[in-house]
């Protein structure tokens, strides 16, 4: 996504979030068709039950409306999602294992990159993607969570500081051990991403 692109969608999110806190129910509406499939993706990387993740994401929309009016204008409208979906997810996490404790230290966190049908109906491709998914679920949870977050959400190490609820070093720490622990495999892993990334772009040309 360009600057400008990413520019317009914040500023389209902004209107729909000064929509919400006056209790425009479309623009709420609106927030809820954008982002609820994004929240998803995110979600269910801690968690494969689909339906605890799906209930997370209706309670954290009930109570974004119930609040609306003492709601404040976030960094980012996806950013502060994210961080209210992740902390509802561990708040909910009984829900999980009834006999398991899950802390921010001590959780799944898994790495599937999505890659349209279109892309996957050649079985050499969903090998591709099999390959970097296999790269990076060898990491630790933590630094999976990050290396998604840094790459593929594209948010800086601030915006991780906050969304994980660890200190900015910390982040720094955590993705540097990652680029440790897949050295080998790190100028593979950016070929297959090249790869798949420029497959997508010529599937969207074409389109």
């Amino acid at each position: 996504m360009t600057f400008d692109k990413r520019k317009q969608d914040q500023q389209d999110d902004e209107l729909l979030w000064s929509g919400l806190r006056n209790g425009d129910a479309s623009s709420f509406d609106a927030l809820i068709k954008k982002y609820t499939d994004i929240l998803f993706n995110y979600g269910s990387r801690f968690n494969t039950d689909r339906d605890i993740v799906k209930d997370c994401i209706q309670e954290l929309f009930v109570e974004l409306w119930k609040k609306r009016e003492g709601l404040t204008l976030p960094k980012t409208i996806k950013w502060y999602l994210f961080v209210a979906l992740r902390n509802r997810i561990f708040r909910e996490q009984t829900k999980w294992n009834k006999t398991e404790t899950l802390t921010e230290n001590d959780h799944d966190f898994f790495l599937e990159y999505s890659i349209e049908e279109k892309i996957i109906e050649n079985t050499e491709d969903a090998e591709l993607a099999n390959k970097i998914k296999k790269i990076l679920n060898s990491l630790p949870a933590r630094q999976r969570e990050i290396i998604y977050l840094r790459y593929y959400e594209n948010y800086d190490y601030d915006q991780i500081s906050e969304l994980m609820n660890i200190n900015k070093q910390s982040v720094h720490n955590l993705l540097q051990k990652a680029y440790k622990s897949i050295r080998s495999d790190w100028p593979t892993l950016l070929f297959l991403i090249s790869l798949l990334v420029h497959q997508q772009k010529q599937i969207t040309i074409l389109q």
